[in-house]
């Protein structure tokens, strides 16, 4: 019983750190179970391309998960370490090392149930908010919450488990160090770090390879694991620059005579490199977080922004064919009529069938099949045709080629393709120029002079590309597209209905655009409590050197200066760096979107800056906020 007593009066003495702390891993049970709520509901999955969504939120319920895992073992280390002074206390009065584990053990329980109840009451009110939230993103209504045994339970094992382990690294803890030293463990001081140069050499030698990578990437099928390895290797070279580089930093500001014998510098640059090796790893997480987030809401904003530019490339007609023959008009207009269904305007071209390639500065590659290179999907069109289409006069020699690449522009005047040259230009209109297979690959039309030029660039056979805009009901334009493709006996692959890929894009953008809110809202969190963690272990190992400092003459205001100089030196590296990565991250996001046919460079800018915008403004209002506790702190 004594135990008990013990462990509710130490959580009940900390509860400024553990209170948060119950908070913190509160909403992480809380969406956790939404996440694991809405990949059992039963009416997500019966819904259209309800596959596809649950398959979208499973990677958002990994990553959640990972990052409550990061996140609790993070603040664990902390509250440990400031728990040792009090340890050392109950074992000079008497405790045993196994005393000790029964304290930790009952708080740790504590703490679960805690978590535990408050997490899964939050998360039955945040999953009727997803549900609405989620229900408007995909556009509909057919959406409904169920109280599912299933995800409850296995969230409650995931958070058993995880409280688990972190019990057992602090029995390991206390059995590593003996119980009488722990007294002194909390306050024992840093050594000076030595400068390790070989660690920020391999550290800037990383991230230079994961940037040349981000920044190399190209939209084909190897641009997603590329993007990946760069990933990786920013993430190791971010810790060992930010370990390597800031501890460089500071000792050559410390060689800088005028400036580190300043007051507010002198305090803060000596407190801080006697904590590097710790610090650095804290700043590295939050930097990483603030990437996370910027590449998160970037991409999954933008493909919402520019979900209509898609359909568009998709769909530019209400009804898109791909066929062999040219469409009969009269058997459209057979079936168009018993369904009340009007024939607004209907458009046909033949080209060649596509033809996987890549464009390589100023030559056009045509694969015989898709290999990791492959990035666009090559068609080709006689002018004839192409003057048919869009009632025009235009006159082509032999050497010459129209281009039309959707989203882009080639800058190049000529073209070499299968060893001839061509005088080449670019044309930004091109009704149907859409992404008639519906690949990640872009489309790119050449217009030729005439058929022959066309068989020197391609050998495919021809089919016709054909639109139809139609008017009416939404339940008869459904019925009327549903009995023209059984007529035509054509698959998704030829036959596709606007509406219905409209629909998908939704389902699919939307759940992205979900997952990313909700994956940010939780790193957001995180990033603050780590912030706020790191200010308070920073406050708590100045406060005696402040308390001195005070004794012997330094002013409050000075006090306040060195700790602004301080602060904003440390925590400011992190947001800085952070947009550094995103603007090298920049190419390969614009890539990997134009996967997803989202071509709109003006989109993705402005979707970035203000995603910029907003999360700096969030991250002074923490670290205004953090400051005033670690002023408190060293000046109480």
């Amino acid at each position: 019983m004594i135990h008990l007593k013990l462990a509710w009066h130490s959580l009940n003495h900390h509860k400024q750190q553990y209170g948060l702390f119950l908070l913190a891993s509160s909403l992480m049970v809380a969406i956790n179970y939404v996440f694991w709520n809405l990949t059992f509901n039963h009416s997500i999955k019966a819904s259209n391309y309800g596959t596809a969504i649950i398959s979208v939120l499973g990677i958002g319920q990994v990553f959640v998960l990972l990052i409550a895992v990061f996140f609790m073992f993070y603040v664990n280390s902390f509250l440990m370490r400031q728990r040792d002074q009090e340890l050392g206390l109950y074992n000079m009065l008497g405790m045993t090392r196994g005393d000790l584990r029964i304290i930790l053990a009952c708080e740790n329980v504590l703490l679960l149930l805690g978590s535990i109840v408050i997490g899964l009451i939050s998360g039955l009110t945040f999953v009727k908010l997803a549900f609405l939230f989620l229900g408007k993103l995909l556009n509909s209504k057919n959406l409904k919450e169920q109280f599912l045994l299933t995800p409850l339970v296995s969230v409650c094992l995931i958070f058993i488990a995880i409280f688990a382990v972190l019990l057992i690294y602090n029995f390991l803890r206390l059995r590593r160090i003996k119980p009488i030293m722990l007294w002194k463990q909390s306050t024992k001081a840093e050594k000076e770090p030595k400068t390790r140069f070989l660690m920020g050499i391999i550290g800037i030698i990383l991230l230079a390879g994961g940037y040349y990578i981000a920044l190399t990437t190209k939209a084909n099928m190897a641009g997603i694991s590329r993007f990946m390895l760069a990933v990786m290797l920013v993430v190791f070279g971010i810790y060992l620059v930010f370990t390597a580089g800031s501890i460089m930093l500071l000792k050559f500001l410390k060689n800088r005579r005028n400036f580190y014998y300043q007051p507010n510098h002198f305090i803060s640059i000596s407190g801080m490199l006697y904590r590097m090796k710790q610090n650095a790893v804290g700043l590295a997480s939050i930097c990483l977080l603030c990437t996370t987030i910027l590449v998160t809401m970037t991409a999954s904003v933008s493909l919402v922004v520019g979900q209509k530019n898609l359909i568009k490339q998709w769909n530019p007609f209400d009804i898109m064919l791909v066929t062999k023959k040219a469409v009969d008009n009269n058997m459209v207009l057979k079936y168009a009529k018993p369904n009340h269904v009007n024939i607004d305007k209907s458009s046909a071209i033949k080209v060649t069938s596509p033809s996987y390639g890549e464009i390589q500065k100023n030559e056009l590659r045509i694969q015989s099949e898709m290999n990791n290179k492959t990035s666009k999907e090559i068609s080709v069109l006689t002018v004839r045709s192409y003057n048919r289409l869009t009632k025009q006069k235009i006159k082509l020699k032999n050497n010459q080629l129209l281009v039309y690449v959707p989203g882009d522009k080639l800058t190049v005047k000529t073209l070499h393709v299968n060893k001839r040259v061509y005088d080449v230009k670019s044309i930004t209109n091109f009704k149907l120029g859409a992404n008639i297979d519906h690949t990640i690959f872009q489309p790119v039309y050449l217009v030729a002079a005439n058929e022959e030029v066309v068989r020197n660039i391609s050998q495919q056979p021809w089919i016709y590309i054909n639109g139809i805009n139609i008017s009416g009901k939404t339940k008869n334009q459904k019925n009327f597209a549903t009995q023209l493709q059984k007529k035509m006996k054509l698959d998704n692959g030829s036959f596709s209905f606007k509406a219905e890929i409209n629909q998908l894009l939704s389902s699919f953008t939307g759940s992205l655009l979900f997952m990313g809110c909700l994956i940010s809202l939780l790193m957001g969190m995180t990033t603050a409590l780590v912030i706020y963690y790191k200010q308070v272990a920073e406050g708590v190992a100045d406060s005696e050197r402040f308390i001195t400092m005070q004794e012997v003459g330094l002013s409050q205001r000075e006090t306040k200066k060195a700790i602004w100089s301080q602060v904003l030196l440390v925590f400011m590296l992190p947001i800085v760096a952070a947009v550094i990565n995103l603007c090298f991250a920049f190419p390969a996001i614009r890539s990997i979107l134009q996967i997803f046919s989202m071509y709109n460079l003006k989109v993705l800018l402005q979707v970035s800056v203000l995603t910029v915008i907003i999360l700096i403004a969030f991250y002074l209002l923490i670290f205004k906020l953090t400051t005033k506790v670690y002023q408190k702190i060293v000046t109480r």
